[in-house]
């Protein structure tokens, strides 16, 4: 039986749920260390003396996180994708574009989960890291974001914008990401750790405003 613009809606909002509540554990995993650490603190140069002791002393928290974040990648690309089949018809080339760069920025957060994994191990065994490990892993990390701040860019244009909250969603998903992640790879104006924290807040509001949108619709259909 083939599915309905109902049946994406339910798919996307379960999904959009099950992303928002990983993202809480992440950030309670990540906050509950002591010192605290996340993924946020490699995606970016630094001392690799400095990066190796953060992740030795982490290191087992950092695999919890990255195992959660390897769940959380999967429950973004449904929500994102299935939103994408239910709105579709409002805009097919940005739809296109969105599915597009939403499966390549959940390659590229793969990838980038697999380099630090690695990078643990390395650290595990030698207990130094290279600084051309560092760049590889500051690298990934800013195509990923770079990409997910594009992606989400098309997908506003195909999410629906009549009532007051659906329009909020749709400009926050286009100044969020897109204004968060620049500062936050490039450091611009020394605004690096305040856009580490913009990325956070603006992932965590997207997700929630998705999902009063998402039952809105589904309540009216």
């Amino acid at each position: 039986m083939a599915m309905g613009r109902r049946d994406y809606l339910q798919i996307s909002l379960v999904a959009t749920l099950v992303a928002l509540a990983l993202m809480v554990v992440i950030v309670v995993m990540a906050f509950s260390a002591s010192p605290p650490v996340g993924q946020e603190l490699f995606e970016t140069i630094g001392d690799p003396a400095g990066y190796a002791a953060k992740m030795a002393a982490g290191d087992a928290v950092l695999r919890r996180i990255l195992f959660v974040d390897g769940l959380f990648m999967l429950a973004y690309t449904v929500a994102v994708g299935f939103t994408l089949l239910a709105f579709a018809d409002n805009n097919r080339a940005a739809a296109l574009a969105g599915g597009i760069g939403i499966v390549v920025v959940m390659l590229l957060d793969g990838l980038e989960n697999a380099v630090m994994a690695q990078s643990l191990d390395i650290v595990a065994v030698t207990g130094a890291v290279t600084l051309e490990r560092v760049a590889l892993q500051a690298s990934v990390s800013a195509m990923k974001w770079q990409g997910a701040a594009a992606t989400l860019l098309a997908v506003s244009f195909v999410l629906p914008s009549t009532t007051a909250v659906e329009k909020l969603l749709v400009w926050g998903v286009r100044l969020g990401l897109p204004i968060a992640v620049p500062l936050f790879v490039i450091g611009a104006f020394g605004l690096r750790e305040i856009a580490g924290l913009l990325l956070l807040g603006a992932m965590a509001s997207g997700f929630a405003l998705l999902a009063i949108v998402l039952r809105g619709r589904m309540n009216r259909s």
